[in-house]
């Protein structure tokens, strides 16, 4: 089989004591549409609202539209296989990069280019948002206080990262 390569093989890294930004690999994305009461019994509790991310057995589930969901997990998730014949599935592993940005200054660094409230009190773990950075689509979930999730397309990770990077140069 082969091995997925990094769509940013050739990205300027930014680590700091104060900040990191990199990307995350060893997930797999899936995308599945349909009821939540046909859904649920296979992969738990879901997200009843769009914007919320929860956590359930190794996976993150969200709520991405009124019956629609991403379930990530780890690279190898037979989830798919629990779910197919059951709702309409479409595998998005490798069509997404996923890029962290985490320290304390990560909120003042993504409040440059997003148009998004940062706030802790208003963007705080367990929110995601789909929204975009620099006119590109992107999915921001806040993992934890200082540390956020960028999904991006795989052929604008490279721009979404050096976008970061840009934003950040006062801080790595």
């Amino acid at each position: 089989m082969l091995d997925r390569r990094s769509a940013l093989a050739s990205a300027k890294p930014c680590a700091s004591s104060a900040l990191q930004i990199g990307e995350a690999r060893g997930f797999s994305l899936l995308q599945v549409a349909g009821p939540a009461k046909a859904i649920s019994p296979i992969t738990g509790k879901l997200p009843t609202k769009v914007g919320i991310a929860l956590q359930a057995e190794g996976r993150t589930l969200m709520r991405t539209g009124e019956n629609q969901f991403w379930i990530i997990g780890p690279e190898n998730d037979a989830i798919a296989t629990k779910l197919d014949g059951i709702a309409i599935l479409t595998p998005l592993s490798h069509s997404r990069t996923r890029i962290f940005i985490e320290g304390a200054p990560a909120r003042d660094v993504l409040s440059k280019g997003i148009p998004l409230d940062f706030h802790p009190t208003v963007f705080k773990p367990g929110i995601f948002a789909m929204t975009g950075i620099h006119h590109t689509p992107v999915l921001v979930h806040c993992v934890s206080e200082h540390r956020f999730e960028i999904y991006a397309l795989r052929t604008f990770a490279l721009s979404v990262h050096d976008w970061l990077t840009d934003a950040a140069l006062e801080y790595c």
